[in-house]
């Protein structure tokens, strides 16, 4: 415990860090005037969903004819007087088809989504028998709204959470090094030792921070975004799923949010950061085994840095191509799952082939992570120390 400490103490005593850290909350923060509109909007609609319940009924439809009407309310209230349970209707079967023709050059690939969208018609069964469709979420401004939410502002706190863990890390495994005490801790076995305790420090200090920035990043976002009326709606919600086009409001672009569990905009969110957590530390360990063996923290952000910028665009590009063969292995990939924050725990389309894909990725990376950290450590144990 007391190593840890002094491991810890290295940490709190590195400027860089906590310089990083303040810019990494000033940037969110900026993020946040940039869909100020929206928000105003999102307000209003969280507003009527407080005061009116969230499931549109008759009393729901009632209650907004009573509310001032403007334009935009009027085209609501016509829309919600015609709202059916969509996903009475649901059909997976025009989408298997689809899947299955242009995944014909991938007979493993096309098996296993044919598989993942029968899953997803049983969910979209449960969904419609609880009318989870039925919530009014924000209204209109929903699925933009939740495009800000989790593919602008989480996916940069997560970045942020991600570099800061590799930071750390690096920090960590190179301090001997830079300040030319290897040789003197490293001669003897309880010095190597040392290694094992500064991936438990690092570990432990890199999700510290993210939940750190993760707290005072939604802290600001939420003392704008009036989330008051909505945290209990489902994101099974109609509203979230892109049924407005051109502000008509109609079916014709409509496909179903699927969540593989009853997720309402809480427990969405919760279920989001925790995930965000897990990829952090998945991160944080392969920079850990990385900075292990390589004894070099620039060396090893550039390799970090080359691998996983290669793997995201020979991912992108497969899909671009549709080369199925090399598209369907990397999106088992940390980076692929860190590029679709808004997918997560859903069906997913064309990119998630089985259910539950991003929590299976997380934990088999998780333990490929713990299991690389182990064979560097046991490696760095047996090899000499070059000063």
């Amino acid at each position: 415990m007391t190593l840890l400490k002094y491991e810890w103490r290295k940490l709190a005593g590195t400027p860089a860090l906590w310089a990083f850290l303040a810019l990494c909350f000033l940037f969110n923060c900026f993020l946040l005037f940039a869909s100020l509109w929206t928000c105003r909007t999102f307000n209003e609609g969280s507003a009527i969903a407080a005061q009116l319940g969230q499931r549109v009924d008759a009393d729901f439809v009632e209650g907004l004819a009573q509310l001032p009407q403007t334009e935009e309310h009027l085209k609501l209230l016509d829309f919600l007087r015609k709202m059916d349970n969509p996903l009475e209707h649901y059909d997976s079967s025009t989408q298997r088809q689809m899947y299955g023709r242009l995944l014909q050059d991938a007979p493993l690939a096309a098996s296993l989504m044919d598989w993942k969208l029968r899953q997803a018609a049983r969910r979209a069964e449960h969904l419609a028998e609880t009318g989870s469709a039925l919530d009014f979420f924000a209204g209109p401004a929903t699925e933009e709204a939740n495009g800000i939410l989790y593919r602008l502002f989480f996916k940069a706190l997560l970045t942020e959470g991600i570099l800061l863990g590799v930071l750390v890390m690096l920090s960590l495994t190179d301090h001997e090094r830079v300040h030319r005490t290897t040789a003197a801790v490293c001669s003897s076995l309880v010095g190597r030792r040392l290694w094992r305790i500064k991936t438990l420090a690092g570990g432990a200090a890199a999700l510290a921070l993210y939940l750190i920035l993760a707290a005072a990043s939604f802290a600001a976002y939420f003392a704008l975004w009036d989330y008051s009326g909505v945290w209990g709606a489902s994101m099974a919600s109609q509203f979230n799923t892109g049924i407005f086009h051109e502000s008509k409001f109609s079916y014709d672009t409509y496909r179903p949010f699927l969540p593989w569990a009853d997720f309402t905009a809480g427990s969405y969110l919760l279920a989001t950061t925790a995930l965000g957590a897990g990829l952090v530390a998945v991160f944080t360990l392969l920079a850990a085994a990385c900075g292990t063996l390589v004894r070099n923290a620039y060396a090893s952000a550039v390799g970090l840095a080359v691998l996983t910028a290669g793997s995201w665009g020979i991912w992108y590009a497969s899909y671009l191509r549709g080369c199925w063969a090399v598209f369907v292995p990397l999106s088992f990939l940390p980076v692929s799952l860190w590029d679709q924050t808004l997918g997560w725990f859903t069906e997913g389309g064309i990119l998630y082939f089985i259910p539950w894909q991003e929590t299976v990725t997380a934990v088999v990376w998780l333990l490929l992570g713990g299991g690389g950290m182990h064979l560097a450590l046991k490696r760095f144990n047996r090899k000499d120390v070059e000063v």
